[in-house]
């Protein structure tokens, strides 16, 4: 399924901090780190499950710092 537009804007917001963990956000998921940086790059774009993971990852990234 398609990502909803508030998982989009979302992750937009965590762009940069997206492409600097991403190793920990891809491994997390569970995509390779080209797939990660192509959707970052716009192109093509998660599943909403996967927006989600990303997400829930950076949430709970925030929570131990």
């Amino acid at each position: 399924m398609q990502p909803t537009e508030e998982q989009l804007t979302a992750l937009g917001n965590y762009r940069d901090i997206i492409i600097q963990q991403s190793p920990k956000v891809a491994e997390a998921i569970g995509v390779s780190q080209q797939t990660l940086a192509g959707w970052m790059e716009g192109k093509g774009e998660p599943t909403r499950e996967q927006a989600e993971r990303i997400l829930e990852f950076l949430s709970q990234s925030n929570k131990k710092e």
